[in-house]
């Protein structure tokens, strides 16, 4: 199976046109949700970790939102403690390239714009943790973060829009935990993942190139331009676009656990891991037709000699054009699967003295996810899309400084290699090797109160993408280059000690 043709129909799909367009609609957003995690996974689950590149995060107990990630931290350095806080981000890039009906006939180029720069400032995402030790060895906690994100919205008549225009993903998870000292010199936690996921995904799909591209391979000759130039008609590519959109809501449960060991006074190294997620997305699918009716399209003089050549082999137009094409462009629910993948960490912090010098190695399996099976209410077709994604690995480095007992700072550098490769780098997810620059600051107002602050850049590298449609039947192509996906960050948190 290839890249280009990857759609594979499911056994219960009837009907030549039926799977086309199902192929258009589930090619360009079925497996859009992967996609987009695949691209921006967040790791801000604290801002102090956020001012050191996330360097240490999972063995640093000074940090009190460091629970988050490693559970064993909860009540490692005091009796209750409290974080208040959160990030603001912005996304931004800009795509420089053309757009084209690759081998649809008599398609040409796709006219728009440049689709303006995508990126939004998101809503804030939440860093808070409460920690409470309930004896010499056990204690308890909750975390609430964001592990995923991201908001990219394009100018809806970009030349781009057949591949995508809203890629929005907001995921808010809850996390209960428990720690126990097992010895002087290791602890260890485990947390039940809470987690929220919302998705809106939408973009344009030209119906007009389906019909007829899939004309063409049933007939085995283009059968609707001859009769659009005798009618005097347009051809059908671009003349019957509709807008097509994704949106659900869903809960899921995961685990994740994570061990803290104190190696010296001043040296400590941490472990942790987080579970598959896997999720049931069940949503509405709503689509808008761009300024044409169904009574037109059916009474497009294009179309006569499928009427014809339909009614000459004793079949239906109403059964194998009418019913599919009325299917893909109404309203609908639709449900999928999605499994997001699970991700091992691991840090060490070094405190000789006023400096702090971590480092942390983090691992994702996005390789599970390999194909996205999406499964409509009403007639339309059920479809499976391949996926093709790597796993990532993410490499920090980050140091502190204690000036005196009330400010301390912090700046750190970090490496993540990209989800996706050359061949599968697409407009919904242009994504690439991103490095990450980051600087903080610490000041305790007073001996149990303390604000912490952040600052950073997560850059990519600039992204040459050559997204094919193919996959989707249609075969439009999107050729040109991304300028650098770049996320620009800010942190802030208060902490108590109580």
């Amino acid at each position: 199976m290839t890249r280009e043709g990857g759609i594979k129909p499911s056994p219960r799909q009837k009907g030549w046109l039926g799977r086309r367009i199902t192929a258009g609609l589930i090619g360009a957003l079925a497996c859009a949700a992967a996609q987009a995690n695949g691209s921006f996974s967040l790791p801000f689950d604290s801002v102090a970790g956020s001012g050191m590149a996330f360097a240490g995060v999972d063995a640093h107990a000074d940090d009190l939102g460091a629970p988050a990630r490693n559970p064993a931290l909860h009540g490692a350095r005091a009796e209750t403690a409290a974080t208040l806080g959160g990030h603001l981000a912005y996304y931004s890039t800009h795509f420089s390239g053309d757009a084209r009906r690759e081998q649809t006939e008599g398609g040409g180029d796709i006219s728009g714009g440049d689709g303006g720069d995508p990126g939004r400032l998101d809503l804030p995402l939440p860093d808070i943790v409460i920690s409470h030790r309930l004896g010499s060895h056990v204690a308890v906690g909750v975390s609430l973060s964001a592990p995923f994100g991201i908001t990219l919205r394009f100018d809806p008549d970009w030349r781009g829009r057949y591949h995508s225009i809203d890629t929005v993903i907001r995921g808010v998870e809850l996390v209960p935990a428990v720690a126990w000292q097992a010895t002087d010199w290791l602890r260890v936690g485990l947390g039940l993942r809470a987690q929220v996921f919302d998705t809106e995904f939408s973009n344009d799909v030209d119906l007009g190139s389906y019909v007829q591209q899939a004309v063409i391979e049933e007939a085995g000759f283009n059968a609707t331009t001859p009769a659009c130039m005798l009618a005097g008609e347009p051809t059908l590519p671009g003349k019957y676009d509709f807008h097509n959109r994704l949106e659900s809501r869903e809960f899921a449960l995961a685990w994740q656990a994570g061990a803290l060991l104190q190696l010296r006074r001043d040296l400590a190294l941490g472990l942790s891991y987080r579970a598959p997620v896997p999720h049931r997305l069940d949503g509405a699918a709503s689509r808008e037709r761009r300024g044409w009716t169904l009574e037109e399209f059916h009474d497009d003089p294009c179309l006569t000699g499928v009427r014809v050549g339909l009614a000459a082999m004793g079949r239906s137009y109403e059964d194998e054009v009418a019913t599919p094409v009325a299917a893909a462009t109404s309203d609908t629910g639709f449900s999928t699967r999605l499994t997001l993948p699970e991700t091992l960490s691991s840090s060490l912090v070094w405190q000789p003295g006023r400096w702090t010098v971590a480092g942390s190695l983090r691992w994702t399996r996005w390789s599970r996810l390999q194909s996205a099976t999406v499964v409509f209410d009403n007639a339309t077709p059920t479809v499976t899309q391949p996926l093709h994604f790597q796993d990532s690995v993410l490499a920090a480095l980050g140091v502190g400084y204690r000036l005196h007992e009330r400010w301390t700072v912090s700046a750190g550098f970090a490496q993540e290699s990209s989800t996706v490769d050359d061949q599968s780098r697409s407009a919904r997810a242009p994504d690439s090797e991103r490095r990450y620059l980051s600087a903080g600051v610490g000041w305790r107002v007073l001996k149990p109160l303390r604000i912490v602050m952040s600052v950073g850049v997560i850059r990519g590298k600039r992204a040459a993408v050559r997204d094919f449609t193919a996959a989707t039947g249609t075969n439009h192509l999107l050729a040109g280059q991304f300028e650098p996906l770049t996320l620009v960050y800010g942190g802030a948190r208060l902490e108590w000690l109580l």
